[in-house]
């Protein structure tokens, strides 16, 4: 195999890995989902209207939910209450569900948070094939640079061969 052929390879694959390496990094700094959309289920206990009215909160709702564009945020109700998240009402006993379909920062008004508001930050799906997209699209151009830097550096062939 022919050395420049080599050493441009060798360049390629540094910029591959250095790309993986700075987008797994990123990824994981980001803490974006990494799942496919689905159903999520936000189960309302039984007392949380009485808990809510005396200034508590439900330990089991989270104050703020991250979800994926695609996902279908389902509401189970089973307080003896009726209770509302922005456009769902839910009455007691009963379920009512809502489609996110944008990427989106939702601050919805809600009776089963002490502050009367529940966050839901609607972000797209970091899926495997996104991920290595990114570490394709940049670790090539990345790979380029080092092949073309590396040609600058002489080769100990090139040395041999002059002496």
């Amino acid at each position: 195999m022919n050395f420049t052929f080599k050493r441009i390879l060798a360049s390629f694959l540094i910029g591959i890995v250095l790309a993986g390496i700075t987008s797994e990094v990123a990824y994981r700094l980001l803490k974006r989902e990494n799942r496919e959309p689905s159903q999520i289920q936000l189960v309302i206990p039984a007392g949380t209207a009485k808990l809510v009215s005396e200034g508590g909160a439900p330990p089991e709702i989270p104050n703020d939910l991250n979800l994926v564009v695609g996902d279908v945020l389902m509401v189970v109700n089973r307080d003896e209450v009726d209770h509302q998240l922005g456009p769902l009402w839910i009455p007691a006993g009963a379920s009512a569900s809502m489609d996110l379909g944008a990427e989106e920062s939702y601050m919805l008004d809600c009776s089963f948070q002490p502050g009367k508001y529940q966050g839901i930050e609607v972000k797209q799906p970091v899926t495997w094939s996104t991920r290595l997209t990114g570490i394709l699209f940049s670790g090539f151009p990345l790979g380029a640079l080092f092949a073309i830097y590396s040609g600058l550096i002489p080769s100990k062939k090139k040395k041999e061969s002059k002496a």
